[in-house]
């Protein structure tokens, strides 16, 4: 089964989510708090996407690697390299700071 970390821009788009069917779909308590779009909101439920704590002393050695990044960010970066899950966002910075970690990201557009 394939598994995802999803960010809050792939919940803006979860009408074109139905491609992850079957997929294991996470996020992050940081990223499903930010989100305030109602549709956004039920995709979170709809789509049975998993809400994940992570934990603050997993994020803060990330900062330090990645300082542009937001806390929201450094916690989806925290929760893919835990869970060696796809990370999916259209976030060019987030994407590439991943990569530099070893951690497999793709733009939402972009997975078929």
């Amino acid at each position: 089964m394939s598994c995802y970390v999803i960010d809050s821009s792939a919940l803006f788009h979860a009408r074109d989510m139905r491609i992850f069917t079957g997929s294991r779909l996470l996020t992050t308590k940081q990223v499903a708090d930010e989100v305030k779009d109602p549709r956004a909101q039920a995709a979170l439920e709809l789509l049975g996407i998993e809400v994940v704590e992570v934990d603050d002393k997993r994020v803060r050695p990330l900062k330090l690697r990645a300082p542009n990044l937001s806390d929201a960010d450094l916690s989806l970066l925290a929760l893919a390299l835990d869970t060696g899950c796809v990370l999916l966002t259209d976030d060019v910075e987030l994407a590439k700071t991943a990569r530099r970690m070893g951690v497999r990201a793709k733009g939402f557009y972009f997975v078929r």
